[in-house]
């Protein structure tokens, strides 16, 4: 049976192919004599959305991240000494929070968060469900701090980066994608600046980032639940 994990990032593997065939039936009927309307036009609105499609696999990733880690999390009835502290930034958020007032609360709170982050490793108690907690989505476009994000709080090993250019392939998503989005620049001038073999390059480029990404999470997930019999 699949993981909940699983099932997100195979969806977003399976959207991105079909982005990358997209592209490439674009690209072929771009040969053709079909259109006798701004043909050129035509084909630059159509790699433009591109960006639209990259930026909203990666968005739909981010909203549905946190309640399959949770589920799996919770299913393999893994406990709190088996998380790294850094979670604690996510299920003890409440008492976070309170830290940021200027009174006795706020020492209390301080206080509790002190003694969490000491007690953390005795903590046998198993995991709730914290997805309410881990907002990975803001309603904002995705960049690279959503990874950045995800890889601190599970304190995962190496980089979130399967590639020394994906920060630059994330930002270059994110900016076009508000530009199409916002109608910041004109649709035609920017899908002119990209050829559909170049776009197909970024989607497998995203692809393999999305691999990484999920794989080093499904490698921290085992490891959880191999903690169990310790």
């Amino acid at each position: 049976m699949m993981s909940s994990l699983e099932k997100v990032f195979s969806k977003v593997v399976e959207q991105l192919d079909r982005e990358d065939r997209r592209l490439t039936i674009l690209e072929q009927s771009a040969q053709e004599q079909g259109l006798t309307f701004d043909r050129d036009g035509f084909y630059a609105v159509n790699r433009a959305l591109s960006y639209v499609v990259m930026g909203g696999v990666l968005e739909e990733m981010m909203r549905e991240l946190p309640d399959a880690l949770a589920a799996d999390v919770i299913s393999l009835g893994v406990q709190h000494r088996h998380l790294p502290p850094s979670i604690l930034a996510v299920v003890d958020a409440a008492m976070f929070r309170q830290c940021g007032l200027d009174n006795v609360s706020a020492l209390l709170a301080r206080t509790a968060v002190v003694q969490a982050i000491a007690t953390h490793h005795n903590n046998a108690s198993p995991v709730v469900d914290f997805s309410k907690l881990l907002k990975l989505a803001d309603g904002k476009t995705v960049g690279e701090k959503n990874f950045q994000a995800i890889w601190a709080i599970l304190d995962l090993p190496g980089d979130w980066k399967n590639s020394p250019n994906d920060s630059l392939l994330l930002r270059e998503i994110h900016d076009k994608r508000n530009s199409v989005a916002h109608w910041n620049e004109d649709l035609v001038a920017l899908g002119r600046t990209k050829r559909a073999s170049d776009l197909r390059a970024m989607v497998n480029r995203l692809k393999e980032l999305v691999e990484h990404f999920y794989l080093s999470m499904w490698v921290w997930l085992e490891s959880r639940a191999e903690m169990r019999f310790y």
